[in-house]
């Protein structure tokens, strides 16, 4: 076997930790370490639906254009997908939204995670109550600093299932700290950071492509992670300020 295969066999499998591909509604959908919240509180967060299955989480960044993460939608064409926005739960009745273009960085790879960032153009307008859109971040992040991160995702590597929405407070941790810790799976580049509070607090599995909040604006994107709230393993999450000329430039399009 390659080391380019063994390097896909890892990413692949921290990948299943941050987004699902499972039957629809037969999925674990909570945010490790987090609290129940509901849509009114999060009106920028929706779903992102792949060939009728849940599938990754996503923010509101115009009524026509949804922010995602590459990875999210890798392998996939635009009329595989619909948005669904201003629920609380999976199982809410809501209006979908179909895809008409999926827009991501040409140099994204599923073998280093770089730049994973997708802005996903829509048929028509989201409309409707707790629907409401969100400003990119501009500010530099530090060590400390808290986010909120919120999604769909499972409460554990092997949660119950919860269909309602979760979000939770975690700090930024350094990079270098992060990168040693990740230095035997991939290496951190530039575009990446983490945060959360490791064997407490994490994103986990259907959590994929979710804003993560600072100040009320969107500071980062749900990447990848070995597992979910492993001691001494955070999240790692797409910087918005490194990824900003794209999005603006997609919004354009």
């Amino acid at each position: 076997m390659s080391l380019q295969t063994v390097a896909w066999l890892v990413i692949a499998l921290c990948l299943l930790e941050r987004s699902t591909t499972a039957k629809a509604f037969d999925v674990s959908s909570r945010i490790v370490g987090g609290e129940l919240t509901t849509i009114d509180r999060v009106p920028y967060m929706v779903q992102i639906w792949s060939k009728g299955k849940f599938n990754c989480g996503g923010a509101l960044l115009t009524r026509n254009f949804i922010l995602t993460a590459a990875h999210c939608v890798h392998n996939v064409m635009p009329a595989d997908l619909f948005v669904v926005a201003g629920v609380t739960t999976l199982a809410d009745t809501a209006v979908k939204y179909k895809v008409v273009k999926i827009l991501k960085p040409a140099s994204f790879s599923m073998f280093t995670m770089d730049k994973d960032v997708a802005v996903l153009k829509l048929a028509t307008s989201i409309q409707g109550r707790n629907t409401q859109t969100a400003e990119l971040y501009s500010g530099n992040l530090f060590a400390g600093q808290q986010v909120e991160i919120a999604g769909w995702g499972r409460t554990s590597e092997m949660g119950n299932i919860s269909y309602q929405i979760r979000s939770a407070r975690v700090p930024v941790i350094s990079k270098s700290q992060c990168q040693r810790q990740y230095s035997r799976y991939i290496y951190l580049t530039e575009n990446m950071f983490c945060a959360g509070v490791p064997g407490a607090k994490d994103t986990c599995s259907g959590d994929s492509g979710g804003p993560v909040m600072c100040n009320g604006k969107i500071c980062g994107i749900v990447s990848f992670g070995v597992g979910c709230a492993r001691p001494g393993l955070p999240g790692v999450y797409t910087t918005i300020s490194e990824v900003r000329p794209f999005i603006e430039a997609c919004l354009k399009r």
